[in-house]
């Protein structure tokens, strides 16, 4: 199996090999028999091998000077770690394994040995035994925030979200989380199951506390719209979404069916309810956003909306012609024209509907707070793409 090492891995993994060689000589009274080769020449041997990019040379390298040199506690973590970037996780875990349970060793290395073994675990799927030396790891100085934020990734995985909670808080006391809006999300997710449960009540003790910890959060706000809206308050379910509408216009195919239904119930349209919004919405590429949230959640009964329609189709060149070609110039055409045209952009929408990381640029036809791919929070977009290429069956 090929795997790519970065020069940096390849210095550290040499590094501790060459460290743990001289210290294991220093240390050593009566070395034992040496091997055919002198481990100099072993060394320098894997060396080579390494930065000719041949790997299983460079293993069987390391393992002679592992064998021949048992006391060489860096050499070990160096082989292990190699083992698990091949995918031999087993091995790596053996290895690890071995260091953690022997008595002769500093209680750092014992400590480096663990945060590899729950590495190993980890990248094993074993979260529950990852977890246990990540929770070891937090007793140690220098590999306490490593071993926190490490917990925290398992706990978001199994959406234990108050452990999250605590360790977050944890963390938080020792150094600076990497995501400043990830406690937020983590007390929305416990008030999203709450609000799932049909308990009103501890749904909004849960925002109050995302509140609390994050000013202005718009995944708050649109939980609040829904209470709002579940309650027949469709006064404050308008002035929620709408903020979000205003703060966030990346929300907008979230903020906008909320903020049209409040509307309904007050028996209001967004054209004659919010002259101060439409009139902040003047630019083309606001209203052409606009328009698209509308047409991809089926909201497109609204004059204000329907206006904004031809904006969104002249940003696609290719859809301006082809709605050209149907309709004529969509500046012209009738609102009813355009409500049937963004009838049936819609059906066609809701099946190619696109979200796109902006970190890690993956790609997935639903909305997540979290990008299932990087772990990132709030990173997803929509993506405005027309797809007519026939579905499979």
């Amino acid at each position: 199996m090929f795997f790519e090492l970065s020069p940096d891995l390849i210095f550290s993994l040499l590094l501790a090999v060459t460290a743990g060689w001289f210290a294991g000589r220093l240390s050593r009274k009566d070395p034992p028999q040496r091997p055919s080769l002198p481990v100099n020449e072993q060394y320098f041997a894997g060396l080579n091998h390494l930065l000719n990019e041949q790997q299983d040379k460079a293993l069987d390298v390391l393992r002679r000077i592992a064998e021949s040199d048992a006391d060489t506690v860096e050499t070990q973590l160096a082989l292990g770690h190699l083992y698990r970037r091949r995918g031999e996780v087993d091995r790596a875990i053996r290895i690890h394994d071995d260091v953690v349970k022997r008595e002769d060793v500093s209680e750092d290395l014992r400590d480096q040995a663990r945060a590899a073994l729950a590495d190993d675990y980890m990248r094993a799927g074993l979260l529950d035994r990852a977890e246990a030396y990540y929770q070891q790891l937090t007793e140690s100085v220098g590999h306490r925030n490593f071993a926190l934020r490490n917990l925290l990734n398992i706990y978001e995985q199994q959406g234990d979200w108050q452990q999250a909670i605590a360790t977050y808080q944890q963390l938080s006391v020792h150094s600076s989380p990497e995501n400043p809006t990830a406690l937020a999300h983590y007390y929305c997710e416990l008030a999203d199951d709450a609000l799932v449960d049909g308990n009103l009540v501890q749904a909004r003790e849960w925002l109050h506390q995302a509140r609390d910890v994050q000013r202005n959060f718009p995944r708050s706000a649109l939980l609040r719209a829904d209470i709002a809206l579940t309650e027949n308050d469709a006064h404050l379910a308008a002035c929620l979404s709408r903020r979000v509408l205003e703060l966030h216009p990346h929300l907008l195919h979230m903020a906008l069916p909320r903020y049209v239904q409040a509307l309904r119930m007050l028996g209001q349209s967004f054209e004659t309810a919010d002259e101060d919004l439409r009139l902040h919405i003047t630019d083309t590429a606001q209203r052409a956003r606009l328009a698209y949230a509308a047409i991809i959640m089926g909201v497109i009964d609204d004059p204000f909306l329907i206006s904004c329609i031809p904006d969104f189709m002249e940003r696609d060149a290719n859809l301006g012609e082809l709605v050209t070609s149907l309709a004529g110039n969509a500046r012209h055409a009738a609102p009813t024209q355009l409500q049937t045209i963004a009838a049936a952009l819609s059906r066609i929408f809701k099946r190619t509907q696109k979200f796109r990381c902006v970190d890690c640029g993956v790609t997935t036809g639903t909305h997540f707070w979290q990008c299932p791919g990087c772990r990132s929070w709030d990173t997803l977009v929509t993506v405005a793409r027309l797809e007519l290429s026939p579905t499979r069956n």
